[in-house]
This record gives C-alpha cells, structure tokens and sequence, in this order.
C-alpha cells in the first residue's frame, strides 16, 4: 500500500462517517477512536508529518512556498465551486448580494477564520447549515507546518511536542469526560491528538525510522486497544513504495462534505452516492488545479538544486 492509496482510503473514511450524521442519523463508532471519520484525519495527520518533514529537510527555503501550492489552490478552487454550486440550492434571495457570500471564500481561503455557513443554504438539511466542516483540519494541519518550520524540524523540539501533545489528549477524557460537549475542550483534544500524530510522524522521518511490515500490522491489530497512540507505526509500517495514476484524497476530502449535504438535501444520501458525485469532482481538482500547481512545487525545487533540494512533490 502507497502513499497515494492510503489518503484515498483515509479521505473515504472521513465520507462514510459523514454520511450517518448528515443523513440524520447516528454517528457510527469505530474501535480505538470516535468515528471512520476521526482515524481518517488521524492517519492524514501522521502521514502529513512523515512527507512533510522529508520536504523541509530538502529545501527548508522554499519549503512554505511548497506548502502553500498544495493546499491553496485546490481549496480556492472548491471554494469557488461551492460558492457557485450553491447558488443553486439557496433559500436566499439576495445570496449574491451578501458579503457572507463572498467572505465564505476569503475567510476560508485564509484558512483560521474558517467559516461553515452560507446565506439560505442547507437550513433545512437534517444537519444545517453547515456547508464544509472539514475546513476546520486544514487550519490546524497548516499551523504544523508553522511549527515544524518555526523548530527547523529539530529532533528534540519535535519530541516535546509529541509528547505533550500524547500527554494533553490523554489527559482530557480523564478529567473532561465530557470533552466532546463543549468547543474548547473539544478544540483542545482534537488539536492535541491531531498534533501528537503529525509530531510522530515526523520523528519517524527524522530519525529516518522504517517500522517493518509485521510491526504495522500488530499495530494495526493493537488499535482497537491502544487507539491513536500506536497509529503512527501502524500507517508508516504498512506503506510501501509506488504512486497511484492520479492522487484524489485532496480533492475527495475537500468536495465531499458539500456534495453530502447537496445530497442530504434531496433525501438521497449514502456513502455510494456521495462518492459517485465527489471522485468527478477530486478527479477534476487533480489534472485541472492541483497538479498543475504541483508543476509549480517542482519548478521551486529545481530552482534550488544547488542547495540539495528535490523537485520530488511528497505531499
């Protein structure tokens, strides 16, 4: 299993889980950890950590540049098309009229003032409102790479966070049970978890650390028990080398949730319709805006080849 393969299968997880409380039903619980959806994020974020560590040690100046062209363009693009798809199903007379509108993009494409509501639309859905709660992670799986860089991957530095994010998300069941409830508690443990795996997964790369195949499937047998603790072995022990044609986890993970609601809307989803109408979407996003922009990555590295770095696109 590559890389490519395992972020499509993560990105399909966060959609499965998504169907059950879009459709108004109850969420579907997963061994080790909340949802499908939750291990999903998790495994984006350990191998996030592993691929991008490897990028800045190849070319720590241009690393943020690198960065910005695999997240922004995909995701101003879907913006857009949201914004525009949107229009379609609004309740709202003067959508294009209102600055919400237009913010939707800004904000979002800013990533921190991440916002989820569009005028009129889905307010009737079982889950309303909320147009792309997925947005969220970006925002965080961006301030990792601010902390990677801000530390210049530096292995000690890159522990501490580790274990303080392992001790904080371990903690907070412990004296929050609760924790789910209310939004700080819940930003906290998620931005604990989330950071812990990124930080491991980044230890793995820095201390240039293969766990063997056998060691990634004990992991993955001990995940019901050890939960998020044991995922960094389990996912970078199971990777093997190879690419898929095309990468379509970005824009699988960036266009569902929209589309799901699209569908809740209608009455008719389900994780078969969800991802019969995201892969058109995922697939476009790859050859039209995200491997273009990818082109760009590696005309940054080839730019600096003198200093050692690689026009090789990791993540």
């Amino acid at each position: 299993m590559n890389f490519d393969l395992l972020r499509l299968l993560a990105a399909s997880a966060v959609v499965f889980s998504h169907c059950f409380p879009l459709a108004g039903l109850p969420a579907m619980a997963a061994p080790g950890i909340e949802d499908f959806g939750a291990l999903g994020v998790s495994v984006f974020f350990v191998i996030s950590g592993y691929l991008v560590t490897g990028s800045y040690q190849r070319d720590a100046r241009g690393y943020l540049l690198k960065r910005l062209l695999r997240i922004e363009p995909g995701l101003i693009a879907s913006l857009v098309v949201t914004v525009i798809g949107c229009s379609l199903l609004t309740l709202e007379p003067s959508y294009w009229s209102l600055p919400q509108t237009w913010l939707y993009v800004l904000r979002n494409a800013l990533l921190y003032p991440v916002t989820y509501d569009l005028p009129g639309v889905f307010a009737d859905n079982p889950f309303p409102h909320a147009v792309n709660g997925v947005l969220w992670t970006l925002r965080l799986e961006f301030t990792c790479y601010l902390a990677l860089m801000l530390v210049r991957a530096n292995r000690t530095a890159v522990a501490i966070g580790a274990g303080l994010g392992a001790a904080a998300f371990l903690a907070i069941p412990l004296f929050i049970p609760a924790w789910g409830d209310e939004a700080a508690s819940r930003i906290a443990f998620l931005a604990a978890r989330n950071g812990y795996l990124f930080c491991a997964g980044s230890l793995l790369w820095l201390y240039r650390a293969k766990p063997p195949l056998w060691l990634g499937l004990a992991a993955w047998a001990a995940f019901p028990v050890a939960g998020p603790v044991v995922l960094p072995l389990a996912v970078i022990g199971v990777v093997r080398p190879g690419k898929l044609p095309a990468d379509l986890s970005y824009g699988v993970y960036i266009y569902a949730f929209p589309l799901q609601q699209a569908l809740a809307h209608y009455g008719m989803l389900n994780f078969a319709s969800a991802m019969a109408a995201t892969l058109p979407f995922a697939a476009a996003s790859w050859f039209l805006v995200e491997k273009p922009a990818l082109g760009l990555k590696s005309r940054v590295a080839q730019s600096r080849a003198g200093s050692g770095s690689s026009s090789r696109p990791t993540s």
